[in-house]
Order: structure tokens, then C-alpha cells, then sequence
């Protein structure tokens, strides 16, 4: 690290990491959003010519998904670091307890998720399966939700001491 912070100060180096993790989260959240719209939506149906073609399908983000699914957990684990020493402990002497709280349930659920990215992948590669439908649409309700969690507690914990604080 010391060989970083001869090219940027630290401060600098630690908002540029919050930054590429916002961005991933969004990559993140785009994908599994879309991926839960196209799981949950009914049939398509054509109104009267209106609906030419389906969505694209729910099995093409799995692996995307996967994948930065896993660097958001190590990049947040690394943040961690800074969060723990620079954050928390100042959230806990001024009796923050549902942000304290909120943010560490928020590292159980990405760590249920990660848990689980392995069977979620499974069964996205096999999607024509109608017999694993069921399972392939909750587990990629319960991922979306933990995401969609993730970033607004993440925010809430960002915004109490400001970005590389």
C-alpha cells in the first residue's frame, strides 16, 4: 500500500475505491434487477402486434452476475477495513445503533449471497428446467433484495462520515 500512497494521497486512493464499488453496484443491481423482472414476468403475450419479441433472456446475466456478485464481496470486505476503524467507531460513541445494526446485517446478507451464488449459478445454466423454475426465480429475488439492501445501508454508512473519511 505504501507504494500507492506515493502516487496518490490516501484519502484520494480510498474514494477512488468507494467509487468503482458504487459503479459495480450499479452494474450489479442493473443486472439483477433485470434478471428478476424477466424470472417473475408472466408469459409474454403480444398486444396486438405492439410486443414483437420477448425480453433478452433471464440466463444470460448468470454468470455476469456471478462474477461481480464476487468482486463487490472482496472489494467490500477490503473497504471493510476502513469502514471498521474509521466509521463504525464513531457510529457506536455517538449511539447510531440502527445504522450499526442496519450495516451489519447488510454483511450477513451479502455473505448468505455469496453463500449461495454457487447453487444460483447452477441453476441458471440450465434454465429451459421447469421443474427448478421456482428455485431459480427465489434465489435470484432473495440476491436482488440483498443487493438492493446492500446499496442503501451502504449509503447510509458512506454519507454519516463522508466518502474516504
Amino acid at each position: 500500500m505504501d507504494i500507492i500512497f506515493t502516487v496518490i494521497r490516501e484519502d484520494t486512493f480510498w474514494k477512488i475505491l468507494l467509487s468503482v464499488h458504487f459503479m459495480l453496484a450499479l452494474i450489479l443491481l442493473a443486472a439483477l434487477t433485470l434478471q428478476v423482472v424477466t424470472a417473475l414476468m408472466p408469459a409474454r403475450q403480444v398486444a396486438g402486434g405492439f410486443v414483437d419479441r420477448g425480453p433478452i433472456p433471464a440466463a444470460s446475466y448468470a454468470t455476469l452476475i456471478a462474477v461481480v456478485y464476487l468482486l463487490q464481496a472482496l472489494m467490500g470486505a477490503w473497504i471493510y477495513i476502513k469502514y471498521r476503524t474509521y466509521v463504525r467507531i464513531p457510529m457506536e460513541e455517538l449511539r447510531y445503533w440502527w445504522t450499526v445494526g442496519g450495516f451489519d446485517f447488510k454483511e450477513h446478507t451479502i455473505a448468505m449471497g455469496v453463500g449461495l451464488l454457487p447453487a444460483y449459478w447452477y441453476f441458471w445454466q440450465q434454465p429451459a428446467s421447469t421443474e427448478r423454475a421456482g428455485l431459480r426465480k427465489w434465489l435470484t429475488v432473495f440476491l436482488a433484495l440483498g443487493v438492493w439492501y446492500a446499496l442503501s445501508i451502504g449509503h447510509v454508512a458512506n454519507y454519516f462520515r463522508g466518502a474516504g473519511s
